[in-house]
């Protein structure tokens, strides 16, 4: 049987038990995300959670979080899907893979890295003065041109122009335009935790380590303010990847991700 909660105490204490796998899910729990999320549980003897499934709606298109830690987690997603939107993206555990695509087409979207800030490996650079200057705060003021840019740069983007009221948006300017950008896809003051994310830069501008320079920033700040920093990207993107582990991100979990169509 399944079972919904908005227990976050009972929630958080499962999602402890691993907080990189779970990064999306604890920031989630934060009141900025919490009611455009679903949570389906399946729980022990105890009172204690087994496993989750998450839905988040904030979206555009529905995600489904798809990641169990016990033998019994087929038995909850199996459940779940004949309940779930008829489309929606999924992240989940290759292992895991087969059983969804029993219940509909796929349309892969590649294998993905979840990745953690080590900080005390940050990589601290010093930057010319005018360099400083041109690295501004992105707040709703400027949602317009952010858009414009991830449209030129980065069409597949998860956006949300709500997560600009987090305050973790930094954009690059030359010449008034916003050129590269790095921000948060989760972000949560509460719960200690942010996973970077919708970092870009425009392709007349690459190769100047500008998404490099805000990353770096972004994840210095965040890790000054104690929180767990994390990211996701794709395992073949190898460009991207060795650019976050020479900032100090390490490699934790591979998962898939794909957009599925149900029956």
């Amino acid at each position: 049987m399944l079972i919904f909660t908005t227990d976050k105490r009972r929630l958080l204490e499962h999602f402890r038990k691993d907080p990189v796998l779970f990064a999306y899910h604890i920031g989630d729990l934060d009141d900025f995300y919490f009611p455009y999320c679903q949570w389906a549980a399946t729980y022990g003897k105890s009172p204690r959670i087994d496993d989750v499934l998450l839905l988040y709606t904030g979206g555009t298109t529905p995600t489904l979080h798809a990641f169990g830690l016990t033998e019994r987690f087929p038995e909850l997603l199996q459940g779940y899907l004949p309940l779930a939107p008829k489309r929606f993206y999924c992240h989940f555990l290759k292992q895991h893979g087969e059983l969804l695509r029993q219940f509909g087409s796929v349309t892969p979207l590649g294998s993905h890295l979840k990745m953690r800030l080590n900080r005390a490996a940050l990589q601290a650079r010093e930057q010319a003065s005018a360099v400083e200057r041109a690295i501004i705060r992105l707040d709703r003021s400027r949602e317009a041109a952010l858009a414009e840019l991830y449209a030129a740069a980065y069409p597949d983007n998860y956006f949300v122009p709500r997560m600009l009221e987090s305050g973790k948006y930094h954009g690059y300017l030359e010449h008034g335009r916003i050129v590269a950008a790095a921000g948060v896809h989760v972000h949560s003051d509460v719960h200690k935790i942010a996973v970077l994310g919708n970092v870009a830069t425009l392709p007349a501008f690459r190769g100047r380590g500008l998404a490099t320079l805000l990353t770096g920033r972004l994840a210095a700040e965040l890790a000054d303010e104690g929180k767990l920093v994390c990211l996701n990207v794709k395992a073949d993107n190898a460009a991207a990847v060795r650019c976050y582990e020479k900032l100090g991100f390490e490699k934790v979990h591979e998962y898939e991700e794909a957009l599925f169509e149900l029956k």
